[in-house]
Parts: structure tokens; sequence; C-alpha cells
């Protein structure tokens, strides 16, 4: 036995209810879905209204699918799709720098940065060239330069510039020694890792645009670090011991070739000096002689006189007499202590 009831209600719902009976003197209900058109077609309405804004922010893009293929690229702000799935957005934050680290990860960054205690050991050991371990920890930053490229172009750009990253670092390493690694080749090795590392991401079309790479600790591994520590010690002090030797010899050693250079100067001058009045007294002496020649007795009085003209203004006191007297009488007083004398007495 069985008993159905349907009706509509001008609102596109309609039901179905049957009692069949079970034969043991019990009824049993069996009901049908409702099937409700009006309600379930006007929220379809609202989700295809509301799926049909998106925004974009500030430092991002975003790329939009129609039925999985890529349509357009927008620009930041409020834009319009078609909705109900059939255009799909990605946004893309093209204006953010990304950072990755490899080697350790850090929990919270601030005053007092926290980092993760897992080990990260399996990206950071690498074998140098002079087959030595060293402990390399860096950091690469870098932007998202083609969304499109990014998006479509290589499956988890992430993993892969990771894998890249890793590949480039471990091989520059290898092809240096430890103590270039640890100490003044690792601003080298940064550059290097930029370059090479943005070439290969461009082979990829990976879409990204390596900003900076630097290598934030290298070490030795824990077991052997204290030893080398040691060792860099003990280098560090010899350079610093060599320095100040080459300084010593940079202060001293001019120093000593200036003062040689001013000795060989003096000594040259003193014999140029010497040469050219030696050359002068000799060309006086054969002018002087010429002129003796054309007048003996004129020529030596006037050489006797230039000479007491030398020699006299020399001697303080001076007496003149005559060689035909026999005592010695004093006619005058020369020089400057007569002048005084004579200056005291009034003139006479």
């Amino acid at each position: 036995m069985s008993k159905g009831n349907g009706g509509g209600d001008g609102f596109g719902r309609q039901a179905n209810v049957r009692i069949l009976n079970t034969g043991d003197g019990k009824l049993k209900f069996d009901f049908k879905p409702v099937m409700i058109w009006g309600p379930l077609l006007a929220v379809l309405a609202v989700y295809g209204v509301l799926t049909s804004f998106f925004t974009v922010p500030q430092d991002s893009v975003a790329l939009v699918q129609r039925f999985g293929a890529y349509n357009r690229t927008v620009e930041p702000g409020l834009h319009f799709r078609l909705p109900l799935g059939v255009e799909r957005v990605t946004r893309v934050p093209v204006e953010r720098v990304i950072k990755e680290e490899f080697g350790f990860r850090t929990v919270s960054a601030g005053v007092k940065t926290e980092y993760s205690g897992q080990d990260h050991s399996s990206e950071s050991l690498m074998l140098t060239g002079d087959l030595n371990i060293a402990d390399v920890e860096w950091v690469v930053q870098y932007k998202i330069k083609d969304p499109y490229q990014y998006v479509f172009r290589v499956r988890n750009v992430e993993d892969t510039f990771r894998d890249l990253s890793e590949a480039v670092t471990t091989r520059l390493v290898g092809d240096r020694s430890v103590n270039e690694v640890i100490t003044e080749g690792r601003s080298e090795i940064a550059v290097q890792v930029q370059t090479e590392l943005q070439e290969m991401l461009d082979l990829y079309e990976t879409g990204v645009d390596v900003v900076t790479v630097q290598l934030q600790d290298v070490n030795p591994p824990g077991p052997v670090k204290d030893s080398f520590n040691e060792v860099n010690e003990a280098k560090q002090e010899q350079e610093r011991i060599t320095n100040e030797a080459w300084e010593a010899y940079n202060k001293a050693i001019p120093e000593a070739q200036g003062k040689a250079k001013r000795q060989v100067a003096e000594a040259e001058g003193y014999a140029t000096d010497r040469v050219n009045r030696s050359l002068g007294d000799a060309e006086r002496f054969r002018a002087v002689y010429a002129e003796y020649k054309l007048a003996p007795e004129v020529t030596r009085r006037r050489m006797y006189l230039e000479t007491m003209g030398v020699v006299l203004p020399r001697v303080d006191g001076k007496v003149v007499i005559d060689e035909d007297i026999d005592n010695l009488l004093p006619m005058m007083e020369m020089g400057a202590a007569g002048a005084s004398r004579s200056r005291k007495g009034g003139g006479k």
C-alpha cells in the first residue's frame, strides 16, 4: 500500500511523500528529496556577484586565467572578472623582496633574533678545493621581475631557486681553499654566486631577479672549530708582526735614502763650487798676469794695496813707521781702538 502526495506552490518547490505497508502491520514513510530551484538560483546569483570583483595589493600584480589559459595581467586596484570560476586570479608580489636562508632558519626577527634549532647541515656543509669541510650559511634576496614566467614557466619556483642556489654555491666553494672561503674570499664568492645564479635563473625562465647574496657565517665544522680558530689567530698575529716590520722598514729606508741623497747633493754642490772658484781664480790670475806684463811696477803696487785693504781691517792695533828710523816712534793710531779714543778725546 502506498500513498503519494505532490504539488507545486509557484516557487519551484516540489515534494513527494509515500506511505508503504511493510506487511507486519506497520507503516513506513518514504520521503523524496525536495527540489528548491528559486533559492538555489538566488544563491548562485549572489555568489556570482561576489566573485566578479577582486582587488590587487599595491605591491603586487595579478595574472588572470580564463578557463585555465592565461588571459591578461592587471595592475594594483579593484578589477572585474568573469564569475563562477570562469576566470581565476593569481596575485604575484612583484615589489616585495623575498629572502631565502640556507644552513639556518630565522624563527623571529627583531632586536634579539631567534633561530631555529633544527639541523640544516645538509645545506651548509661543503667540501672545499683543498679537501677540507666548511660550514657555510648564506642568504639570498630576490624579487619577481616577470610574473608570467614566475607563475607559468616553472613549476614550484621556490624549490627550483633553492636547488640552483645550493648547486652554484657548492661549486664555487669547491673551487677554493678553506682559508679563502673563511677569510678574504667570502666577498668574491658572494659576487660570483649572484652572477652565476642569475644566469641559471634566466636560462630556466624563472622570472626572478637576484638582489643580493651574502655569506652570513662561514666556519669550520664544530669538532675542529677551536683548533682552526687557533691557527687563524696565529696567522693573524704573523700578519700583524709582518705589517709592523714593513711599516718600520718603509719609515726607516726612505729616511736613510733621503739623508744619503742630501749628503750626495751637498758634496756635489761643494765640489761644483770649489771647481768654479778654482776656475775663477785661475782666470783672474791669468788676467792679472797679463796686466803685470804690461806694467809690472804699477800692477805690483796695486796688488799690494788691494792685499793691505783686505788684511789691515782685520788687525786691531796698527802702527806705521819709517824703515829708516832707529827708534820705534808711534806716529798714529789706526783701527777701531784708536778711533774710539780719538772720539773720546774730542776728535783729536
